[in-house]
């Protein structure tokens, strides 16, 4: 199924249409970003690069509008805000206020779309390789019970093995138009980001065209992407041995030493400490503790499944 435009406020189609005058600006963006075509390929954004580039210019200056007549208005109902400079609070400065901020959320948007078919992309990556082993050995199991390749991909299309199910179905339709085994799987690891997964496809393809017993290829695949599950697991717990280091000193030691100081500190009367700055180094930890979450999940191998 094809993905939609992030923050797009109506179809694809219609974003078409409406971002056709701003297509020249679209053919620079594709000069400029010379991965963007096979982005929205593997992604399965159905819209070319040029298209693409027209739709960003478009929706940035879509959401530069909604965002500076929004703000625009919000700062003339609240009225004058005394924190601000004597020229913002009078006059055109609501409007120079919305300005800017249409001119900030324009560009929070336009940054979003550039990265959305690489986070895609990658996202496609993680699921194609955490579920890869498992559709491998079912594959491998079927085709050593004497099922033919073209079964095995179907069965596999049918299963629950996520993105790989989805490509295999892609696969098998066309497969059903009349295009050849090897040709079909040789257009998949193209288009596909996961290393493995390509590798696992040009094994076959190449043991196809070399005449060779696919199930026996298929099985000597299988023990790869094992060791490589080994490797990965093995170099994963060694990263965990510094993060848990790093767990005590963001989520035990930096708060015990945070409010001893914070209280050594409230005993000199020159040194005011309120409840504000216990609040803030709570703010402060709770971050961090998310953050520590982050790099654990971005350092768990995909492979590992």
């Amino acid at each position: 199924m094809a993905k939609v435009i992030p923050f797009a406020p109506m179809p694809v189609g219609v974003l078409k249409r409406m971002s056709a005058p701003f297509m020249r600006y679209g053919a620079g963006f594709s000069k400029i970003m010379p991965g963007l075509k096979n982005k929205l390929e593997s992604a399965g954004i159905d819209v070319d690069e040029r298209e693409y580039g027209a739709i960003m210019v478009f929706l940035t200056i879509f959401y530069f509008a909604f965002f500076t007549l929004l703000f625009s208005m919000v700062f003339i109902r609240i009225g004058p805000i005394e924190s601000l400079p004597k020229e913002l609070q009078t006059g055109a400065g609501p409007i120079i206020l919305g300005v800017i901020g249409g001119i900030v959320m324009g560009m929070m948007m336009f940054v979003q779309m550039i990265m959305y078919p690489t986070m895609l992309v990658r996202k496609k990556g993680r699921d194609l390789e955490r579920n890869l082993v498992f559709a491998l050995r079912a594959t491998l199991v079927q085709l050593k019970s004497g099922v033919s390749l073209f079964d095995c991909m179907n069965t596999v299309a049918k299963g629950n093995y996520g993105a790989v199910s989805s490509e295999f179905g892609r696969a098998v339709d066309k497969m059903n138009t009349g295009t050849p085994v090897d040709e079909t799987l040789e257009q998949m690891a193209e288009r596909n980001p996961s290393h493995f997964f390509r590798k696992a496809l040009w094994q076959m393809v190449n043991g196809m065209k070399a005449g060779a017993d696919v199930s026996s290829v298929m099985s000597e695949t299988v023990a790869s992407m094992l060791r490589e599950q080994k490797i990965a697991i093995s170099r994963y717990g060694s990263q965990l041995k510094l993060l848990s280091l790093m767990y005590m000193m963001i989520g035990v030691i930096m708060p015990a030493l945070g409010l001893t100081f914070l209280i050594v500190l409230g005993s000199f009367p020159q040194i005011k400490i309120d409840e504000m700055m216990f609040w803030a180094l709570l703010a402060l930890i709770t971050v961090m503790q998310f953050m520590y979450v982050g790099i654990i999940k971005s350092r768990r191998p995909n492979i590992i499944g």
